[in-house]
């Protein structure tokens, strides 16, 4: 968890906490709205596109 302020990769707000993937904030009020929906919602679409998002750096 980082200090500062950076934007959730998924609902595109500026955060101070969250989870961070590959380097990218993911908030806790995205984290947990995504892990409690079912794939048959249509909010699931939305969050698959937001995390295509993700930068992933080889190493």
């Amino acid at each position: 968890m980082k200090a500062q302020n950076e934007v959730c990769i998924v609902c595109e707000t500026e955060r101070k906490e969250g989870i961070y993937v590959y380097n990218n904030l993911i908030c806790y009020e995205c984290e947990k709205d995504m892990v409690n929906t079912e794939t048959n919602d249509p909010k699931y679409i939305y969050y698959l596109k937001q995390l295509r998002k993700l930068e992933v750096s080889s190493f």
